[in-house]
């Protein structure tokens, strides 16, 4: 993990979440998996490229 930075900052930077939009329960939602499925979620989301703006409909909830 980056050096610093919570589970919830990672996937923000990542594009992946808007963070600032989340409750305390969500956040610590996101704080219970683990390392390893954030950086899943990453490279997914490199992998899948940006979403173009009103279109995120037509993407897979990822946390679903």
């Amino acid at each position: 993990m980056a050096s610093g930075q919570t589970k919830l900052e990672r996937l923000h930077e990542a594009g992946i979440v808007v963070s600032d939009k989340f409750s305390e329960s969500d956040k610590k939602v996101i704080d219970q998996i683990t390392d390893e499925e954030v950086d899943v979620l990453i490279k997914l989301n490199k992998r899948m490229g940006k979403v173009p703006p009103g279109k995120e409909h037509m993407r897979p909830n990822m946390f679903v």
